[in-house]
Parts: structure tokens; sequence; C-alpha cells
């Protein structure tokens, strides 16, 4: 079923195309007030009552001197949260000659806009584009921030001039330092469509094959396999492979979370999510990558859905670019 590329020497979609999660606010608290009934008071009495008020902020005392956020504060640090989360998601919206995305991204965690996969897009001045697609293992918080710290270190050694196997080397040095656990890893690969749009180049450090639609068609190309970063650091025999394209040409990249939720046949895996594009072959880029984490979601519902990240991002070949002046 593997195609094996040959080396060469929503309710509300966010920025990044998938369900927004919905801002936490706290719910209001309620302060019951209990009857009082007077009574003569001992020594022993007063003195407790005093290491009672002592202890008992006061209602003229700011939130910060009570020990206490008030249910204002909380907001805006939910709100703060958010914005955060949002402003450090990546804008793959990216429109140039000769080629088109399209994207949905929505992390596995309640209340959250980022999870551990992690996906980019750039524009080189050449007029080549660079894709990254990567899942780091676990989920949490750490996994999410660490996920970025990836994604922007990607983001800027492409703009330095860095080669992809370079790239791939400088990730794997940073997940070693900066995770917070050692058996953490991430799947990566990374592709460049350039300026001509007649071929592919990618590498894959262990990342799930792709989809490479053509002419209606769709089937499932495999990359050279090879290491996760940080599973040996140091071990990684990462390759370049380079994959021929035609005008018209998609190649869609996603992570597991796509494929690996429950249906009544078990997972649903990659000869079933194939199944799944086959049928949706005819529809164009956006409508393509809506419909099929619909029907992946749909066949997981009744089994508890989609539980980890997931990540999609479709890029479209419209025909041979032009060289940048």
């Amino acid at each position: 079923m593997s195609s094996p590329i040959p080396p060469s020497d929503e309710p509300t979609g966010d920025r990044c195309g998938g369900h927004r999660a919905q801002e936490v606010r706290p719910r209001g608290g309620t302060t019951l007030r209990r009857g009082l009934s007077v009574s003569p008071l001992t020594r022993d009495a007063w003195d407790a009552q005093d290491a009672l008020q002592a202890r008992t902020p006061r209602p003229d005392r700011p939130a910060w001197a009570r020990g206490g956020a008030t249910t204002e504060g909380q907001e805006g640090m939910a709100r703060d949260n958010t914005a955060l989360e949002r402003g450090l998601l990546p804008d793959l919206a990216l429109r140039g000659e000769g080629f088109t995305t399209a994207f949905h991204y929505a992390p596995g965690r309640a209340h959250t806009l980022l999870g551990g996969d992690f996906c980019d897009v750039v524009r080189g001045e050449d007029g080549s584009v660079h894709v990254v697609m990567g899942d780091v293992s676990g989920h949490g918080a750490a996994e999410a921030a660490l996920g970025v710290h990836l994604r922007l270190a990607w983001h800027t050694a492409v703009l330095c001039g860095q080669s992809q196997l370079e790239q791939l080397r400088l990730l794997e040095r940073i997940l070693t330092e900066e995770r917070a656990r050692e058996e953490t890893y991430a799947t990566v690969v990374s592709l460049v469509l350039p300026p001509h749009r007649r071929s592919l180049r990618l590498v894959s450090a262990g990342h799930p094959g792709f989809l490479h639609r053509r002419r209606g068609n769709v089937r499932w190309a495999e990359p050279r396999p090879a290491l996760p970063l940080g599973l040996f650091p140091g071990q990684g025999d990462w390759r370049e492979s380079e994959l021929a394209l035609s005008d018209g040409d998609g190649v869609v990249l996603f992570t597991d979370g796509l494929y690996e939720g429950p249906t009544s046949q078990g997972r649903l895996g990659e000869e079933g999510l194939l199944r799944l594009a086959a049928r949706l072959a005819h529809l164009g880029t956006q409508a393509f990558v809506d419909a099929l984490v619909h029907g992946a979601s749909a066949l997981a519902a009744p089994f508890g859905g989609l539980r980890d990240d997931v990540a999609v991002l479709h890029l479209a070949c419209e025909g041979p670019g032009v060289l940048a002046r």
C-alpha cells in the first residue's frame, strides 16, 4: 500500500484552522453565611476569636493583600492566557503564485489553543516554500511549550538559510536541552517546494507518511524511515528524498492523532484514512481538509472521539512559479 519515495543524491475556526477552544471562565463563587448566636465568651474563647480574625481577610483589603484572586481577576488571567496562546500560533494562510495552503489544528487538551503538535510555513526570498510538521510525544502544557520552541527554532533556521538536515540537527539539540523528561521525543517532517514547483524535497525524522493528491486520485506516500528527534540523540540518519510534482498536485501532511482514533473496527489506521481520503478526492483543498477531519472525528465519536492533538496541512501546487527578481 505504501509508495516509497526514491531518495535523491467546525464551529469557529481559529487562526490555525481548527475548532477554537472556548475561553475558560471560572464560575462565580457563592458565599454562605451561617446564623450566629450570641453567648458570653470565656478568656480562651476570646483568644480563639482573635486568632480567627487575624487569619480572616477584611473586605476593605485589596485582593492581592487577601492572598486570593477575585473572579474578575481570574477572568482577566484566562483572557490573557488565551491571547498569549493565540499569539503563539503560526499564520499558515499563505497564498502565493503557484501554490495555496489549507489547514486544520486542534489540540487534544480541553480549554486550550496549543498542543504538542506544531506546523509552520515560510516563503523564501527566492519564491520557494518551506513547510514543517511535528509532533512532540506526550500530552500537556510542557509538551505544548516544547512544540512552540521547536516551531520558532525551525522558522528562524529557515530564515537564516540552514539546510533541512541542519534544521533537524538544531531541533534535536533544542529538544534534548529543553525537554522536562529524558524520554520525550518528537517526530518531524520538513518539505521544500522550489520555485519551479516540479518537485518536492523532504526529510522525515520518524514522522508518519502523507497523502499525495494527483488528478482526482489519492495515494499514500512514505518517506525514508528515520529516527525521531531525541530518541537516540546524535544517531539520526536523516536523508533527503524527492517527489516529482505535476500541476494541480497536492501534498497533505498530518500528525498521527488524525488516524489513531477508535472506530467500530478498532483504530482508523493508515489504510482507513487512505480509504476515507479516496472518497473525498474530488474536493478542493480546504474542503478536503475539513471533510477529512470531520470524517475521522465522526468515526471516533461513538467511542470517545479523537483524543490526541490533530494537525493537518494541505499544500497544493497550482502551476509553475516565477522566480523572485
